[in-house]
């Protein structure tokens, strides 16, 4: 099984630092290392000996001196024995992330409305030496003459048809905030027994089903995101023959927040 991709994240917003690390932490592949929402807080999780971070995903809103986390990060960078790649998050398109980051160590750049739910497979991706970007993050990173390079990947959220509000409101609490089914049945005030049936309905929606019992015709469309193929592949591998509740609910999750790929 390949290793854990050890990310750390930095946000001034404790809420958008708790959301970025609830979509990482919840991902098979990747694991949360640091989370700062201070300069001092990064400068010392940076310091430590044993810290070896594969990327950082910084949340570019409030940031502040954006200069200096990026001479922070530069001189981490010069004293690791892997040069951490750098996302950047934001909610509005900003060209400062292309001029104080160094280019060699940026892997991307990801507007919060365009990616959504996403975080994790953009890490994954940039991991494996993808450039990853929305649609109108690519424009930024052509005005900055951001060098983009063959291995660029254009992500967008995926929509789910046929997913009611309320079952996109049971897919936010069962999935990606991993409740109980006996608080959910409290939440959404059904009974015990009633929550687990609008789950197993919400796996339907999603096609968990039809690519656990490999359907030709849910396949199919994974084969238009050849990338996003080779990943629930290895997700499915992963996973082996377990059918434990967490790891439906964690496949289920993968699902959810998977990206489709341009």
């Amino acid at each position: 099984m390949k290793r854990d991709i050890l990310v750390g994240l930095y946000s001034v917003d404790t809420y958008a630092l708790n959301w970025m690390s609830l979509l990482i932490v919840r991902d098979w592949r990747t694991r949360v290392c640091l989370e700062a929402s201070s300069i001092i807080e990064l400068q010392d999780g940076l310091k430590d000996e044993h810290q070896n971070l594969d990327l950082i995903v910084l949340d570019l809103d409030l940031i502040g001196n954006l200069r200096h986390i990026a001479s922070v990060i530069k001189e981490y960078s010069q004293n690791t024995k892997k040069k951490p790649k750098v996302i950047a998050l934001g909610s509005q398109p900003s060209l400062a992330f292309f001029k104080e980051i160094d280019h060699d160590l940026i892997a991307g750049y990801l507007l919060k409305n365009e990616i959504s739910l996403s975080l994790g497979w953009a890490v994954t991706f940039a991991d494996e030496g993808y450039q990853v970007f929305t649609p109108r993050a690519v424009d930024i990173a052509w005005d900055a003459d951001f060098p983009i390079n063959k291995n660029k990947l254009e992500l967008h959220s995926r929509n789910h048809p046929g997913l009611t509000e309320r079952q996109g409101e049971i897919a936010r609490l069962a999935i990606i905030f991993s409740l109980g089914r006996r608080d959910l049945a409290d939440e959404l005030k059904i009974s015990d027994q009633w929550s687990y049936g609008v789950v197993s309905e919400l796996y339907t929606h999603l096609g968990l089903g039809d690519i656990l019992f490999e359907n030709q015709e849910f396949n199919s469309i994974l084969e238009n995101d050849k990338v996003i193929k080779i990943h629930i592949d290895r997700i499915l591998e992963d996973l082996g023959t377990s059918k434990k509740a967490r790891d439906l609910e964690t496949l289920a999750f993968h699902l959810l927040t998977m990206p489709t790929i341009d």
